[in-house]
This record gives structure tokens, sequence and C-alpha cells, in this order.
């Protein structure tokens, strides 16, 4: 008995003590019911847990302790990559993160922390085979100390319910976070910062400054020209696409020709995306609605987890009131970020996910890019009426990893580095660009296009000067410059759809 009090004891200090030292202030704080709290919940029951469960002290204690260092290290492995912690809406990407583990596991597991945990599996399968396990004294009181945990959780997870939003907004208002993942990381640790933004989007969400993702309202039509002259709109989210020639002074200059071609003669500059790496659906939320992150509140962490929920106005929805078609083609599992789900929110009529491209050409594990454009073309060719278009492309999506072109055509002196591999890509999402402006030109109806990158991939190689910022990647419109052909001008994802919103009504058109 003494023995199990005396490792839950030392598996809630050791667990307090990693979470301290996790905060990127390391700032040292008094025993607080609410900032620990919920540190001192998971990990008493989680040691009860497996001590009931196994009757093994010294067994519960190291698995607890290292099942905390374990999130701990992912926790900085994401914020090195991501620069942000993990969020409490990550939680809604679990079953994303089991289907799609490629997309994850090289980033959050690489191989030291793979090896470093089947070294420890096999120490913990030795340790199970030499500690006795305890009498059934202490296992039954392991049981009651689980009750006594889950009455405490269930006290705190009232203060979720309506009928508690009042002492739940008098936490808030103690400890008011401030819905920057990295600044509420370091003021409150990881457990406690859930718990806040949960409160938060649960009682606070479209409250005050921080109204949420608006419910859909129809808005009046602007008068547009004849339908006959409105012209096809297509809008590509390139994946990880940027101009890496900013980043690296030995990049052949002639490295992306199609798109200097269309920045000469149309009009571009830095898209300022606010993520890194990853969260591709914050970048893709703000160009389609308009709405910036810091207007979402908690929303922002993951703005699809609301939107899959209700429509939102868009700017497909206010090109569908002109007389547009609207389409989504993405060559990929549409069930990705629940774009099935909040697709047709945002007023796309028509979805085209990977079962439109099987027998596609191939690059790599994705669908091409070149085959992509051949089918937005010819979908395009097909419409009779004016179309929006949005296309998201995957050739180019990471992880990078050794052996990935390996017996692909054009490939064959491409080495296996990262670097070199997202070049590869990189080239034919160029060659993409150049299809589409040719392939615009020759349609009945005229037509534009402006692609951007939806954020930086995780390149070891890339150095990113101070003054460029780690975020920023790059837009084209072609060829209704906005301001004269070679124009420049910096956007914020919240920007480009206003731009595709002039095109459609012919401001700055030719």
């Amino acid at each position: 008995m003494i023995t199990g009090l005396m490792g839950l004891l030392a598996a809630v200090a050791a667990s307090l003590l990693v979470h301290r030292i996790d905060a990127v202030a390391h700032r040292v704080r008094p025993l607080d019911a609410v900032i620990d709290g919920p540190v001192i919940l998971v990990s008493g029951m989680g040691y009860l847990g497996l001590l009931a469960v196994s009757g093994r002290p010294v067994f519960s204690l190291i698995l607890i302790v290292g099942g905390t260092v374990l999130l701990s290290v992912v926790n900085r492995l994401k914020h090195r990559l991501f620069h942000e912690p993990i969020v409490f809406l990550d939680a809604a990407l679990t079953l994303q993160v089991m289907r799609h583990p490629g997309f994850y596991v090289p980033y959050l597991f690489p191989a030291p922390v793979l090896a470093a945990g089947a070294v420890a599996a096999i120490l913990m399968a030795v340790l199970w085979g030499l500690e006795p396990p305890v009498d059934s004294a202490a296992r039954l009181a392991a049981v009651l100390g689980i009750a006594a945990g889950l009455a405490a959780c269930a006290l705190w997870a009232t203060l979720f319910f309506p009928a508690r939003r009042k002492a739940a907004l008098g936490l808030l208002t103690r400890y008011p976070p401030s819905l920057s993942a990295n600044a509420d990381f370091s003021r409150y640790g990881l457990f406690c910062s859930f718990f806040l933004h949960g409160l938060w989007h649960v009682h606070q969400r479209g409250q005050g400054g921080n109204p949420g993702i608006p419910r859909f309202q129809a808005r009046p039509a602007a008068a547009p020209a004849a339908p006959e002259n409105l012209p096809h709109l297509v809008l590509i989210q390139a994946e990880s696409f940027f101009d890496v020639r900013r980043h690296m002074p030995d990049a052949p200059a002639d490295l992306l020709p199609h798109y200097d071609r269309l920045r000469a003669e149309g009009a571009g500059g830095l898209f300022q995306v606010q993520t890194h790496g990853a969260y591709t659906m914050r970048t893709e939320f703000s160009v389609l609605t308009g709405l910036p992150l810091e207007a979402l509140g908690s929303d922002a962490f993951n703005p699809y987890f609301t939107a899959s929920r209700h429509r939102v106005d868009s700017l497909a929805w206010r090109l569908r009131g002109l007389g547009y078609r609207t389409a989504c083609i993405h060559p990929f599992f549409l069930t990705f970020f629940q774009r099935n789900r909040v697709l047709p929110h945002l007023g796309f009529e028509t979805l085209y996910g990977q079962e439109s491209f099987s027998g596609a050409s191939r690059c790599g594990p994705f669908v091409s890019d070149a085959a992509l454009s051949r089918f937005v073309l010819d979908w395009l060719a097909a419409s009779r009426e004016p179309a929006f278009v949005f296309v998201i492309t995957m050739e180019a999506h990471g992880p990078w990893k050794p052996g990935r072109l390996t017996g692909e055509p054009g490939a064959e002196g491409v080495a296996d580095r990262p670097m070199d591999i997202y070049l590869h890509h990189l080239r034919h999402t160029d060659a993409m660009l150049g299809t589409m402006a040719d392939g615009l030109c020759g349609l009945d109806r005229p037509a534009a296009l402006c692609a951007y990158g939806d954020h930086v991939g995780c390149l070891p190689d890339l150095h990113r000067p101070r003054d460029m910022g780690y975020a920023a990647t790059d837009w084209v419109l072609w060829p209704t410059p906005m301001a004269g052909a070679g124009s420049t001008r910096s956007l914020r994802p919240e920007e480009i759809g206003g731009v595709m919103w002039d095109v459609a009504l012919g401001k700055g058109r030719r």
C-alpha cells in the first residue's frame, strides 16, 4: 500500500515537473489547482489505472513518466517543425492521423523517437517479469483512487455545461487565455491551455471581440457585366509552393520559368500565410471566406471543425449569386479535413476527389500536377457557363523521404535529399502553371488564373532570412493584373478572394 502511494506521488510530481519544464517560458509557478489540476488528475488517474490492472507500482510509475516525457518530446518536435505546440482542436484530427499516418509519423515520431520507444518497450517487458505484483488490497485502493479521480473529473467537466457558464466565465476571467497557442502554452502549460481553450470555445465563442465563424447570410449579388462575358476563374492552392530562390542563393535562376512568365505578364508577390509546414485548412479557409484567423477566436485553431457543421459566407457563394458554377477539384481523399462536408458549406456545388482520378498518372505517391491540370482544363472546356474552380494540388506534399522517386521517369538523377525531391516536384508545379495558362487561352470564354502556396514545407535544408519571415509563400494572378503587368503586392490569405471578386466584376481586366 505504501509503495503504491509513493508511486502515485512520484508519478504526479514527475509529470508536473516535465510539463513545467516543457513550457516555453519556463516560468516557476506556485502550485495552483487550476493550472496544475489537469496534470495531477491525468497523471494520477493514469498511474492508478495501470496499478489496478498490472499490480506493479514501479512498472506503472515508469510507464506514466515515460508517457509524459514522450508527450513532451512530440510537443517540442511539433513546436520546432510547425512553430506551435499541440492545441486542443488537434483532437479533431485524431482519426485523420490514424488513417494517414505517413503525413504525421515522420515528423512527430522520427526514427530516433521510434527506436527509443522500441528499446523502452523491451525494458518494460523485462521489468514486468522482474517486479512481483502487489496484493489485492493495494489494487482495491487504486480502484478507489480512480473513482475519486473520476468524481473530480466530473466536477471539472460540469464547467462545460450551459448551467455552469457563470462559474466557467469566472475561471476564464481569473485565467484569461490569449488564444495564442504559443503564449498560452508558455503561461499555462499544455494540459491547462487545452482546458482553458476548450472552456473558451464552449462559452465565449461568438461573444465580444472573438465572434468565431459566422453563419451564412445570403448577400445581394452585385450587378455584373453580361453573363456571357464573365470569365472562368481558376484558383489553385499549390501544395507547399513558394519561390525557394529567396532562401537558396545557389538555386538556379531559371528554376521557375513559367511562374516567372506569369508574374511578368500579370501580378503577384509574397503571400503572408500564418502557418508553417501544416494546417493547410487555416490558409484555405481564410482564402475562401475572407476571414482573418485572428478574428475567429478559438475557431482559428481548426476552422473546418466548425465549418463542417453549418454554412459560411464565402467567395464561392457570392460567385454563385453572379451565375457561376462552382467546383472543387482535389485528387485526394475528400474526407481529409472533412472537406466533403466543409466545401459544400462554403458554396461548392460539385466536388471531384481521388475517385475521379483512377488511372491518372502519378509522381511519387500522389496524382501528378500534370494529370490534374489536364482534368481541370477538360472540365472547363465542357462548361457552357462561367465557372469558378478551386484546385488543390497534391503532388508536392511531404514528407519527401528517400526512395520516393525511385523508378520515376525523369527523376533518375535526383538525389534522395528532401530538398532535391521537393525541387523535382516544384518544377512540376511550375510546369502545371504554364500548362494551365496556355490551356485557358484556348477556351471559348475568357479566363483568369490565380495560384498561391498554402504554406512553406518542412525542409531541413531551408535557410530562412529573418527579414523574409518563415511564413511567406507566393501568389500570382494572370492575365488580369490589378495595376499593370508585372505589378507586385503582398497579400494575406483573407485578401485574395477580393482580388478574384474584382476580376469577376471586370475591375482591372484588360
